[in-house]
């Protein structure tokens, strides 16, 4: 029989053991079929739980569909009654381990938009980096006025004031594409996501409600050699 573990830490807002606190593993399943209750676990001195479970509390009759558990997890207050938390669903191959940190986060939809503006601010630095060419060869014409450089560097200055028109042409015209490949399309994607493995922030941290969880799903469970 195959045999699964869920478990891990789970501190209060205040970075202390929530101890006492409930956790109940559920496998989600299809809407047809109600979620399976996997187990709980009361919350100990150190912040620590752990829930075993095996295959004949989630497979049912859609056993041959079911492959490994999807596990979600309820984290109920020291009265078990109040519900403070409930993780994404994760897919369950071994074992899975969880650091929660329980977040007393209140939404705000009113929230300043952090990311407000994003765009004009990478064209700003763009025309900054421009006026950086301008002013690198203004210097350099400035040194050339020294009748006591070496020839060798007074011909590389010179070199360099020379091609100042093209460089600049250049840059305008790589200011031009990305100026429109960001209205285009990075506008609209908001600059974009990045995925990581660990506490995922929406985009509007103050505007939306998330949790502060970290999950680690392995094949096997975790041993210390």
């Amino acid at each position: 029989m195959d045999k699964f573990s869920v478990g891990g830490k789970v501190i209060t807002k205040e970075n202390k053991p929530a101890e006492s606190y409930s956790v109940l593993a559920y496998d989600k399943d299809p809407i047809l079929n109600p979620d399976d209750f996997l187990g709980q676990s009361l919350i100990d001195s150190k912040g620590l739980f752990k829930i075993d479970f095996d295959r004949s509390q989630f497979a049912g009759f859609l056993e041959p569909l079911e492959g490994t558990p999807d596990v979600y997890l309820k984290i109920k207050d020291e009265q078990g009654k109040k519900q403070v938390l409930m993780t994404k669903e994760t897919k369950t191959k071994k074992e899975i381990d969880y650091h929660i940190k329980i977040a007393d986060h209140t939404p705000n939809p009113n929230a300043p938009d952090i990311y407000a503006g994003n765009v004009q601010r990478l064209l700003n630095m763009l025309n900054e980096v421009r006026d950086i060419i301008g002013i690198e060869t203004q210097i350099n014409i400035d040194l050339l006025k020294n009748q006591d450089l070496p020839q060798e560097i007074r011909n590389r200055l010179e070199k360099f004031a020379n091609g100042e028109d093209e460089r600049r042409r250049n840059f305008e015209h790589v200011l031009v594409i990305l100026s429109s490949f960001i209205d285009a399309h990075l506008e609209e994607l908001k600059i974009g996501t990045i995925g990581y493995d660990g506490p995922q922030v929406p985009r509007q941290p103050r505007r939306e409600q998330y949790n502060q969880e970290i999950t680690w799903p392995r094949q096997e469970a975790f041993k210390w050699v």
